[in-house]
């Protein structure tokens, strides 16, 4: 017998109903109903009756494996520096170390890798030159005698997406393509193609625009690779998608569950039946405050568990120091920390997507995955990614949405605390990494922005 037999069932209209009654004349839709970015209309409940007609329970949504990979970034600027810091971090308990920069030697390569145990972490290179590093990699397990099994690599480069920031090709279209080809075709597991959509997140995508644009720059790249003669399914098996997660707690969990509907309909285009993809997620760097750093710690901790909630495979989350030249080491064992946190004490991975079933994150899930998969479309019949950048489309839509947001928050519509509310202006504030601006180049070019700093531009001699 359910306790639930004793209560007699509430419909949506009599929850509203009596929330009108207790508003006392104040208007329902007014008050308790917002339009987010994303233009979702946002209600103050959710029950049974949202997920009549939704499409999320006609997908798989669960991973491999309910854990997920607690992933250090290491940038090489000397990979006997780059390899101490790694070492660092994997003894305070990290599983996954991603590299970023170039290697120039088979030498340097060696010292990055000295004392790293490969059978039993997740290793990740990001960098320019990605089959340079493979082979120095093929060469290092050979001479080590090392097999790996079950274990998930990267070697990539997003070659295509990276025009948004340096302006141009590496080198040009046809010779980046066959780089990338040559790069599939020499290993049989590694990850070797990057969709960097934190890219657009960090510039100030909506979420619909992130997983649109994310997924269009994914067809992309099939599209380029299959006329290389490289076969459909190995272009899907290898691709890692690169999400960033920002605060919006719900809604990014709703993300990542879009994100893994839209890629199996995507991939059902191509009669293959894809329902893992992997997913790494970053913290997103456009509301890290340098005025209030420790803020930081509690924002960096909500993108966390919307990555983990949203079923994310890997997660890297940005020390609370980010903003400055340097990082302390307590900013980056924080950082680790925090998704220790999260799986040894919050058993946030006993639970395979464990936000399943809720009707809120339910309706949320099937409302992005329309608007991202429209905006999908619209992008594929403006004649794909590569047309669509070339126009300046990609780059006007997210502008326009990036400098709407910084309105909000100019006309204290929107939030951020330590910089628009309760700013401590006794502390003072280390250098700030420059922000770099590329001019003079064939593509309209995005730079990451970061709404704490455009913001303080405006009100610089403003109290708050």
């Amino acid at each position: 017998m359910s306790l639930f037999e004793d209560f007699d069932e509430v419909s949506a209209k009599q929850w509203q109903d009596r929330i009108i009654k207790d508003l006392k004349g104040k208007d329902y839709n007014e008050n308790l109903l917002w339009n987010s970015p994303e233009d979702i209309i946002i209600k103050p409940f959710y029950n049974s009756e949202d997920l009549a007609n939704t499409v999320t329970k006609n997908f798989e949504l669960s991973n491999n494996e309910s854990t997920w990979q607690n992933q250090f970034v290491v940038a090489i600027n000397s990979c006997v520096e780059a390899n101490r810091k790694a070492l660092w971090a994997l003894n305070r308990g990290v599983n996954s170390i991603l590299f970023t920069g170039n290697i120039p030697t088979q030498t340097d390569f060696n010292i990055l890798l000295e004392n790293i145990d490969l059978t039993c972490i997740n290793l990740h290179f990001y960098n320019s030159e990605p089959n340079k590093i493979e082979q120095f990699y093929s060469d290092y397990l050979l001479n080590k005698n090392i097999k790996l099994n079950n274990i998930t690599n990267s070697i990539s480069y997003d070659y295509i997406g990276e025009i948004l920031n340096i302006g141009n090709w590496k080198n040009n279209q046809q010779k980046d393509i066959e780089e990338l080809s040559d790069l599939l075709k020499s290993n049989n597991q590694i990850l070797s193609i990057a969709v960097n959509g934190k890219n657009f997140n960090n510039s100030g995508a909506t979420i619909t625009q992130e997983l649109a644009f994310s997924f269009s720059l994914a067809v992309e790249y099939i599209t380029q690779l299959s006329n290389t003669g490289i076969p459909l399914k190995d272009c899907i098996d290898k691709m890692i998608f690169r999400f960033g997660i920002g605060p919006n707690y719900f809604f990014e969990i709703a993300k990542i569950r879009a994100a893994k509907i839209l890629w199996q309909l995507i991939t059902k285009e191509y009669d293959i039946n894809q329902q893992q993809m992997h997913i790494h997620s970053f913290s997103t760097t456009t509301t890290i405050s340098n005025l209030a750093p420790h803020t930081n710690i509690l924002r960096t901790t909500t993108e966390a568990m919307s990555a983990i909630l949203g079923g994310a495979n890997s997660i890297s989350v940005l020390p609370f120091d980010s903003d400055f030249e340097t990082q302390s080491e307590l900013a980056e064992r924080v950082a680790i920390n925090i998704q220790h946190i999260l799986k040894e004490e919050s058993f946030l991975d006993k639970v395979n997507d464990i936000a399943s079933g809720s009707y809120y994150i339910e309706k949320l899930t099937d409302e992005l995955v329309e608007k991202s998969l429209a905006l999908f479309k619209e992008t594929e019949a403006l004649g794909g990614f590569l047309a669509c950048i070339k126009s300046g489309f990609i780059q006007q839509s997210i502008t326009q949405n990036a400098n709407k947001q910084i309105e909000l928050f100019k006309n204290g519509k929107r939030t951020l605390l330590g910089v628009t509310k309760h700013q401590d202006k006794t502390t003072p504030i280390p250098p700030i990494k420059e922000k770099s601006v590329k001019k003079d180049t064939p593509f309209a070019t995005l730079n990451p922005i970061n709404f704490s700093e455009e913001y303080l531009s405006s009100i610089k001699n403003t109290t708050i």
